[in-house]
């Protein structure tokens, strides 16, 4: 942050200034396409033109009939004539040069780029944009005409080709020239580069978009009609999300996009700074939300030693009065984590205590407390506890298996909404068919259920359970989208009607509104199908059974109103809320709910903890850990995407963040959050919070592997503040819950197992964190020394052995009868040899090497004379071996010089530059082949050649020293790692 303005209105959001490392590595991945399309077509191209295969006679190329220049069985040279009719095309040439040209260019801005957006910190741009500004008009105007032209001159010369047949008339050709390797990867480059000229109209367009709005209405932008349209598109995203599913289990078919999302909408605007403009972008969010999830590790890791520290000293006392706990052993405090740093019980009569960590008011420190153990020795908890853990099966149940039940047993058809028995059916009957054997509940009754969905209504079922001699009903949780709509209606709504209606002072007191809607459904729908009045009529064997409403999730929240709206008729009523939402009652109202509803919350769930002051709280907090990132954004991003041990956990957050003290308060961004956060809390002042109802049971992980709970009696007020950790969604599940009440064990010790050493700045047995950051030399000057060898003796190697003077040859012609004769002497080189031509054009004699000279062009070896010996084969695949090794030598180095290579990775480059350096070596048994020894020609005479090296020859001799210098660069990198 913030976005790098370009021009006066030409910005770069939705990224900002040092946010181009991701546009570098997306058009850096898009050159690579281009470059395994570049490489093999310079290749081809250069083969091409050293072999003679790109000559043109008489303006025919080889795909024409009237091609008819050189033989193929003897060595021949120009006559001046020919010469004149001897051409070399240099269409495909040029576009390969320029291509290569372009991708050079651009390889190097996108280096500067990287180099200058890892300049600064995310809220403190230290001159970054003045760098990257120049870059970017320079790329958008200079290095973008390259593109333009490739495309324009691509274009031209492919329709100029075909429009007279590719120069060969009217006559059929030999082959089809588009189908050649080279043009399919010509075509591949052409397609690229005129995909990336797209960018031009889409910035023309969004440039049009914004004039337009400028002219029109101001109205249309005003706050309100921006949260009529982020309304729109968030009903129309969840529309839309549930048609790509189809699943009617999702529902969506109530979603109309009138007003369901009025409030969150508005809401969201104001937690997402709608009013004062932050500039925070998604990499901001994303290094930002890890980087606070560390710091809330951290806080956390630095509480539990508090906590052991204040379990000691508990410990101690306990010993003084004789009534000692075992202590860990060391091998489990060695083993142990900071999910370990829970409690250490005692007995107190029949009250056991845990030593627990709680969030302060704020939610920004953790304070040591002592808590009330549910314990086997207090009668009520038993008694609470075996009923939470009898209860939760029917909140899992409501999802799905009474539905089933329903349908395979029941006779309810698979498009039917509700199940109710018939009006004339006895209890009798009741008990026989509906009883819900089938999934377990041998003692249960299925008397009612209804499976609609929709915006107000929501799965439910009311269930006899004869065992508890209790009617029980279960409320589905969150699985649709009209379950996430309501889900999202948090604000808080009155209860006065409502309390007038049902029977309760409501006057003052507020509840979740979505909730309430659905609670009131539920209250509607059970009064008008009259089920809990037959249940509880005179008749009824179930007359006296006591009222138990339960649910999870939505369900539980549900459960929670619902049972304030029923409790003025059932006074005995009861409720278990299975994790609910943490914002339902306000304070007054939490506390008298306190006698017949108790909450349970496991671990780090979020679901509990999700209220607007909360998310308010993490996203102050958020910017404050922003804010105090004091690295380049790229290395910060690198650092948290790299598992960070709670041992280095201190240590690797003070290499990243400031002090709070240290933070720059003069910044642009510390000026715009000091007016937003004014603008917030003005706004925050009318709001009132909401909590979690009634008596908390709070389950928490004892050993950090989910195999030990303690179930202690928890503050509602302990739940303010959102834990990002990896278990903030899992620990929401059911399933696992249902099984965690049924195996607890309340008469188990529970012991503060922590890591009593961590380490606070020791980098030695930490894990290095390696950032690439382009040409940043971690292995200091001797890798950017190694990568020029590389790169001159790869260069340098591939120009040898694709010429056609890699050896000066000089020819003794034996006749049959022992006369010799100076022969036909010439340059040759691995592929093809060179023709030379007549000096002068009127006195030339072919037979007399005197009159001839070097031509500009190669030509293929006459097949038809000449048979390819073994040597020259090995000399040809060992040049070509050369490249492609010294190829990944080059790449490795070239990564060397952006990140620090592994031990290995040094000894794997050491081994890849010395057969680079062999076989280079090796290709010199060309010298031993046919091309320097003896040919046999086709009169019979006997042609002996002496080769010394030309200058492809040489070339390949400085290679080989070139890439013998880079291997002991590389040495060097191996020995001072």
């Amino acid at each position: 942050m913030p976005a790098l303005t370009i021009f006066r209105t030409f910005t770069t959001r939705p990224f900002a200034g040092d946010d181009l490392q991701l546009i570098c590595f997306v058009l850096g991945t898009y050159r690579l396409i281009q470059l395994f399309c570049l490489i093999p077509l310079a290749v081809i191209t250069l083969v091409n033109r050293f072999k003679g295969n790109d000559l043109l006679y008489n303006g025919y190329g080889r795909w024409c009939p009237q091609y008819e220049l050189l033989s193929d069985n003897e060595f021949i040279s120009l006559s001046y004539e020919d010469r004149q009719k001897v051409t070399r095309p240099s269409s495909q040439y040029l576009f390969t040069m320029l291509a290569a040209i372009f991708m050079v260019v651009d390889v190097a801005w996108m280096f500067a780029v990287w180099s200058a957006a890892s300049v600064g910190t995310p809220t403190q741009p230290k001159g970054r944009d003045k760098i990257l500004r120049p870059l970017i008009i320079f790329k958008m105007f200079v290095i973008n005409f390259f593109p333009v032209a490739l495309v324009v001159y691509g274009i031209i010369k492919t329709y100029n080709s075909r429009a007279n047949n590719y120069g060969c008339g009217n006559v059929p050709l030999l082959y089809d020239p588009d189908a050649t390797p080279a043009f399919v990867l010509f075509s591949i480059l052409l397609v690229t580069y005129a995909l990336e000229l797209l960018v031009f109209p889409t910035i023309a367009t969004n440039k049009i978009v914004k004039f337009t709005r400028g002219h029109i209405a101001s109205e249309r932008y005003s706050t309100q009609k921006r949260g009529e349209r982020l309304e729109m598109c968030l009903g129309g995203l969840m529309k839309c999300f549930s048609v790509l599913l189809n699943n009617p289990n999702l529902g969506g078919k109530e979603l109309k996009n009138k007003g369901e999302l009025k409030d969150f909408a508005s809401n969201l605007m104001g937690f997402a700074n709608n009013d004062t403009k932050l500039d925070i972008v998604l990499s901001d969010m994303y290094i930002g939300a890890k980087m606070l999830a560390r710091v809330q590790a951290e806080r956390r890791l630095l509480a539990i030693q508090r906590l052991q520290q204040t379990s000691n000293q508990k410990k101690t006392e306990r010993e003084d009065k004789d009534n000692i706990v075992e202590a860990p052993t060391g091998d489990a405090i060695e083993g142990a984590t900071k999910k370990d740093y829970r409690s250490t019980l005692k007995k107190d009569g029949k009250r056991r205590s845990v030593l627990t960590l709680q969030t302060s008011e704020q939610g920004k420190e953790y304070v040591v407390v002592e808590k009330d153990v549910l314990c086997s020795d207090n009668k009520n908890d038993v008694d609470v506890l075996k009923e939470v853990a009898h209860y939760s099966i029917y909140a899992e149940y409501v999802y799905w298996h009474f539905r089933l039940v329903a349908i395979e047993h029941f006779a309810l058809g698979k498009e039917e909404t509700r199940f109710l028995p018939s009006s004339d059916t006895t209890w009798d009957l009741i008990r026989e068919k509906f009883s819900l054997t089938s999934i377990g509940l041998d003692e249960s009754l299925l008397v009612y259920a209804s499976f609609h969905s929709g915006l107000a209504s929501t799965p439910y079922a009311v269930i006899v359970d004869e065992v508890k001699e209790t009617v029980v009903i279960a409320i589905r949780g969150t699985i649709s989208m009209e379950d996430w709509v309501i889900d999202l209606q948090y604000v808080p709504s009155p209860l006065d009607k409502v309390g007038d209606i049902c029977g309760f002072d409501g006057k003052g007191r507020l509840c979740h509104k979505g909730v309430l809607t659905r609670a009131k459904w539920l209250y509607n729908d059970l009064k008008k199908y009259r089920i809990l009045k037959q249940l509880y009529a005179e008749d009824s064997p179930y007359k006296e059974h006591n009222l138990v409403v339960v649910g999870h999730s939505l369900g539980g929240g549900c459960a929670q109103v619902l049972s304030l709206l029923l409790r003025p008729s059932f006074p005995g009523l009861k409720c278990y809320a299975y994790e609910p939402p943490g914002c339902i009652f306000d304070d007054e109202f939490c506390s008298k709910s306190k006698e017949w509803i108790t909450s349970i919350v496991r671990g780090d769930d979020v679901v509990p903890r999700l209220t607007q002051p909360n998310l308010e709280s993490l996203r102050d907090e958020f910017f404050d850990v922003t804010a105090q990132i004091k690295v380049p954004k790229i290395k910060a991003f690198y650092d948290v995407k790299t598992p960070c041990p709670d041992s280095h956990l201190v240590s690797r957050n003070a290499n990243m963040l400031c002090k709070k003290a240290q933070i720059d308060r003069d910044t642009s961004f510390s000026e715009k959050l000091r007016v937003f956060r004014n603008e917030r809390a003005d706004k925050n002042r009318e709001s009132t919070k909401l909590y979690i109802a009634g008596k908390i049971i709070h389950l928490v992980d004892t050993t950090g592997d989910e195999t030990k709970y303690v179930p202690y009696w928890a503050s509602r007020y302990e739940f303010n503040q959102v834990v990002l950790s990896n278990k903030m969604l899992s620990d929401h599940s059911v399933p696992p819950l249902v099984q965690i009440l049924k195996n607890l064990k309340l008469d188990e010790t529970h012991e503060v197992l922590v890591q009593e050493h961590v380490i606070v700045n020791d980098e030695e047995d930490e894990e290095e964190v390696r950032v690439f950051i382009c040409f940043s030399n971690p292995h200091g000057k001797i890798s950017f020394i190694v990568l020029v060898f590389c790169f001159a003796a790869w260069i340098t190697n591939i120009w040898s052995n694709q010429g056609c003077k890699f050896v000066s040859r000089a020819t003794t012609i034996t006749f049959p009868n022992g006369t010799l004769s100076p022969g036909y002497g010439l340059s040759a080189g691995m592929w093809a040899y060179n023709l030379r031509e007549c000096i002068d054009p009127n006195s030339c004699d072919f037979d007399n090497p005197n009159d001839l000279q070097e031509s500009e062009f190669c030509q293929p070896y006459p097949l038809g004379l000449i048979e390819i010996d073994a040597n020259t084969k090995a000399g040809r695949a060992f040049a070509s071996l050369a490249n492609f090794i010294g190829f990944i030598g080059l790449g490795l180095v070239l990564f060397s010089t952006s990140m620090k290579l592994r031990k290995q990775s040094c000894v794997a480059l050491c081994v890849v530059l010395f057969i680079s350096c062999l076989v280079g070596g090796l290709q010199f048994l060309f010298l031993r082949g046919v091309m320097c020894g003896r040919i046999e020609l086709v009169d019979g005479d006997m042609a002996d050649a002496t080769c010394t090296l030309s200058e492809n020859g040489y070339a390949a001799v400085a290679a080989v020293v070139l890439w013998f210098v880079a291997l002991v660069g590389s040495g060097v990198m191996l020995y001072t790692y």
